[in-house]
């Protein structure tokens, strides 16, 4: 078996330039957050790999088994997660919140937001890669509306932080946040953008990603539209 790509020695040294000439406690706390961050990025990880098994054709009983878990285990754990758990919002820019505060106004007081609530939801930030995204497919606002059944949406301006853990999520919403996290580490990124949240929708293979397919946005074609967004605002930056 081939040599583990991050062996525990490299682990150590880099903890220890987190505080460099800090105790004990401070390297206490730096390899803390680098486990979280190891955490992440292992779910990030199997996660890539079951989505591509998913878009060749396997189902989940065979993903299960490939994970040495059940089929109902491995749904729970990528599609269906546990709904007691808040999802972390520490990490969404202020646009991403602001879609999810639009798509709270769909969803309507006390209703459950879905993920065509979502989907809808991203064209509310018009300045949004995800939008722009959309626009560079050839999809019409009013398209995506009449695919979703969801739209439009009256864009949530400086939507407060403190009310995305009182959102009332779908498990297929929740599952396409931790797609959207995934989505983001693969790019390398330390935050949750609206690209990302695009890109978890479409990961997910549910309803709104299938609505959005349609309508000749695939998980490929965004990743493409979406590293060219990027790399446009880069060069814009200079």
């Amino acid at each position: 078996m081939e040599q583990f790509p991050v062996p525990l020695d490299r682990l150590i040294a880099y903890v220890k330039t987190l505080h460099p000439g800090g105790g004990p406690l401070d390297n206490v706390s730096g390899a803390f957050a680098v486990s979280t961050q190891l955490d992440e990025q292992g779910d990030a990880l199997i996660g890539h790999f079951v989505d591509q098994a998913r878009k060749s054709g396997a189902s989940w009983s065979q993903i299960g088994g490939a994970m040495g878990v059940s089929k109902q285990a491995a749904q729970k754990r990528f599609v269906n997660p546990e709904p007691t758990v808040k999802p972390d919002f520490s990490r969404f820019t202020l646009r991403a919140r602001n879609v999810l505060g639009a798509a709270s106004q769909l969803a309507g007081p006390g209703g459950e937001i879905t993920a065509a609530h979502l989907a809808a939801a991203l064209l509310a930030e018009p300045r949004g890669v995800a939008a722009k995204v959309v626009a560079a497919a050839g999809i019409a606002p009013d398209q995506l509306y009449a695919a979703t059944g969801a739209g439009p949406a009256t864009p949530a301006a400086d939507f407060p932080a403190a009310q995305l853990l009182e959102l009332d999520l779908s498990p297929v919403s929740r599952a396409v946040l931790k797609a959207s996290l995934r989505a983001a580490l693969r790019l390398g990124h330390n935050y949750i953008g609206t690209e990302h949240m695009l890109l978890g929708l479409l990961y997910s293979g549910e309803g709104a990603a299938e609505a959005l397919g349609g309508l000749g946005l695939t998980a490929q074609r965004a990743e493409e539209l979406v590293a060219a967004e990027i790399a446009q605002v880069q060069a814009a930056r200079g």
